[in-house]
């Protein structure tokens, strides 16, 4: 009996053990800086200068970016969007598929796929929300290569709209 209770110890021991061997080197193998990332993006419309890409892409939001990552951002629409805009009862929502770069100065760290959604009730202010990628990472950020994004924030309507539109927001990378 003795033999038996040590042997199923034993055992148990082993599994554990390399359980806890096999996740330590999981987590070693994917660490990521601060394991997630946060920070706040005051961002501004600039759709109407017309900037476009290699890839055809329009230039829609600029901002700077501040926390975790700080520098600016730039957001790339894919024109036309994949799904058009539609009305509801009470307001509009508008779809997009972009390109995001995060740069430092003149250099390009980070750069993501992203798709969301902007939602207008007639007369108010808009809430983006948007989900994403980081596709290309460079220097001590190669380890976000493959990351979520989660990106969100309001719409304000200035006194110009499209041209005013602004707003301060959260980018997450987790």
């Amino acid at each position: 009996m003795k033999i038996k209770a040590v042997c199923v110890l034993t055992s148990l021991l082993l599994v554990l053990s390399m359980t806890l061997a096999g996740t330590m080197t999981f987590a070693d193998d994917n660490a990521v800086p601060k394991g997630r990332l946060i920070s706040q993006i005051d961002y501004r419309f600039v759709g109407h200068l017309e900037q476009l890409d290699d890839e055809g892409r329009l230039l829609v939001w600029e901002g700077s970016i501040e926390g975790d990552l700080t520098g600016k951002m730039k957001w790339w629409f894919v024109n036309p969007a994949p799904v058009s805009g539609r009305t509801y009862m009470g307001g509009k929502v508008n779809f997009y598929a972009a390109r995001w770069e995060f740069w430092d100065g003149e250099e390009l760290l980070l750069v993501g796929e992203s798709a969301g959604k902007t939602v207008f009730p007639d007369g108010a202010d808009g809430m983006w929300d948007g989900h994403g990628v980081v596709t290309e990472a460079s220097g001590e950020f190669n380890a976000l290569d493959g990351r979520k994004v989660y990106e969100t924030g309001p719409v304000i309507v200035g006194s110009e709209p499209p041209v005013s539109f602004s707003g301060t927001g959260l980018f997450l990378i987790y």
